[in-house]
């Protein structure tokens, strides 16, 4: 079984609370913290394997902040493109899909699933190369809403624009390259919204087949914002008009 590592107690909590399947937690023995109580207790009542280990071995596995605790659980599971679309739209009046191209930051992209757990995103959709991994700085940025958001991998985002194009879904760039702002797009139907690197944007081949595009508005010569900030910014406005 693939696995990944995952470090921090509200991660592993989240991962719990996921019924995902935990091989095995390392804590550091003496923490006192209720979260760290919570976990503990979360661990002997449902019977999971761990031990506890000096800082030394915690940080043979993370030197990121690990709050005492490391897990390894099953890999995230990613779901095909096409079965999670049909799904959405059976289910869905409004459905929200997203598109990340090229996001490799992992910061960036655990930021961006957590707004988007936040906000009910129906599913995500990145590529399954120049993507950044579903690891554990991931799980652990995302705040719990790696496990809460459906994400699909694809050889080429253009497959999914087509499908949903087929299923007449709209799709919208968020692009500084657009004429207009996002507060003149009517955002309240069915919706893809498409983001891309902060230091290339979408790509030229993506961008050309996209239906319409919107810029944040800007001031002081900022020309950009971080891709998880302008992704909150849209989803909310998304949500402001949609209520």
């Amino acid at each position: 079984m693939e696995t990944v590592t995952i470090f921090g107690i509200r991660a592993i909590l989240e991962a719990l609370q996921a019924e995902k399947p935990i091989d095995k937690v390392w804590l550091l023995k003496g923490v006192q913290s209720k979260l760290y109580d919570q976990l503990l207790h979360k661990l002997r009542s449902e019977n999971i394997s761990f031990s506890f280990v000096p800082q030394e071995r915690l940080e043979r596995f993370s030197s990121k902040n690990h709050q005492g605790a490391v897990a390894r659980i099953a890999a995230l599971q990613t779901r095909e493109m096409e079965p999670l679309i049909e799904e959405v739209l059976e289910h869905k009046k409004n459905p929200l899909f997203v598109l990340l191209d090229g996001i490799t930051d992992t910061r960036n992209f655990g930021a961006i699933l957590r707004s988007a757990a936040a906000v009910g995103v129906d599913a995500v959709f990145i590529s399954s190369s120049g993507s950044a991994p579903l690891n554990g700085d991931v799980v652990k940025t995302s705040a719990g809403g790696a496990f809460k958001v459906p994400i699909a991998k694809t050889q080429h985002l253009k497959d999914v624009v087509y499908l949903l194009k087929a299923h007449d879904i709209p799709t919208l760039a968020l692009s500084e390259k657009a004429e207009e702002t996002l507060y003149s797009k009517d955002l309240k139907g069915p919706l893809a919204v498409v983001f891309g690197a902060e230091d290339t944007g979408i790509s030229n081949g993506l961008l050309k087949i996209l239906d319409d595009s919107a810029k944040l508005p800007m001031q002081n010569e900022m020309d950009s914002l971080n891709v998880s900030v302008a992704c909150g910014v849209l989803f909310y406005e998304i949500i402001r008009q949609r209520s």
